[in-house]
C-alpha cells in the first residue's frame, strides 16, 4: 500500500493526457483495451528475453510503464468528460486483471523466470484485487490497504526488469544465480497472499451481523 496514498496525484499529473486526448475525441475504453495490448506486448518481451536478448527486458519494462498509465488515464478521461459508468469500472477491472496474468506469464515464462514462483504470484494478485472488490460490493467501499497494492506491483514491475538488463549491461551476475526476477516473483507470491489475507481480516472486522 506504500504507494497508493499517491493515487490522487498521479492522477492529477495525469490530467493533461487526458485534456489532450478528450480533444481528439478518445473514449475511455478506448483507453482501456489499448492498455492490454501494452500489457500483451510486455508479456510477449519478457518471455522471449534471454542472456542473447536482454534488451528485451528493458522494453517489456517499458511496455508495463504505458500499460501502468493507460490504466490511469482511463478513468480520469472518465471523469474529464462525465462517462464514467458501471460498464466502464467493470470493464477497467477486468482488464486490469488479465493484464496482471498475462505480464505475470510472460515473467514466469522467460529465462529469467520460473513458472511455479509465477503461479503463486498470479494467485496471491487475484486474491488481493478480489478481496478489495468484494469488501466494496459488500458495502464497505474498496479496500486499497495491506503490505503490496496494485501500484507497488508496477513500480517493481518497471525496475526490477530495467536492473536486470542494468546488470547484463556491466556483467554483474547474482550471486547462488538467484535470478531478481524469480524473486521479485517470489515475492509477489508471498507478500501477495499476505495482503489478500490482510484485506480479508480488515473486511471481516468491518462486517455487522
Amino acid at each position: 500500500m506504500v504507494l497508493e496514498r499517491y493515487r490522487a496525484g498521479w492522477e492529477t499529473t495525469l490530467h493533461p493526457a487526458a485534456r489532450t486526448a478528450q480533444r481528439l475525441g478518445i473514449t475511455p475504453n478506448f483507453v482501456t483495451g489499448v492498455s492490454f495490448v501494452f500489457a500483451v506486448a510486455a508479456a510477449a518481451f519478457f518471455a522471449l528475453a534471454s542472456p542473447a536478448r536482454p534488451h528485451l527486458l528493458f522494453w517489456g519494462a517499458a511496455a508495463v510503464a504505458a500499460n501502468a498509465i493507460l490504466d490511469g488515464l482511463d478513468g480520469r478521461l472518465a471523469r474529464l468528460t462525465n462517462t464514467s459508468s458501471k460498464r466502464g469500472d467493470y470493464l477497467d477491472h477486468v482488464v486490469d486483471r488479465y493484464s496482471d496474468a498475462v505480464i505475470l506469464l510472460g515473467l514466469a515464462w522467460s529465462t529469467y523466470g520460473d513458472l511455479r514462483w509465477g503461479l503463486f504470484a498470479i494467485v496471491g494478485t487475484f486474491l488481493t484485487s478480489y478481496m478489495g472488490t468484494q469488501a466494496q460490493a459488500l458495502g464497505l467501499g474498496r479496500n486499497y490497504g495491506g503490505w503490496l497494492g496494485r501500484a507497488d506491483r508496477l513500480v517493481i514491475l518497471i525496475a526490477v526488469p530495467v536492473l536486470t538488463f542494468g546488470a547484463h549491461l556491466v556483467g554483474y551476475v547474482p550471486p547462488l544465480g538467484l535470478m531478481p526476477i524469480v524473486l521479485m516473483l517470489a515475492y509477489f507470491a508471498i507478500v501477495g497472499n499476505i495482503t489478500a489475507l490482510q484485506r480479508f481480516w480488515s473486511g471481516w472486522k468491518a462486517i455487522a451481523d
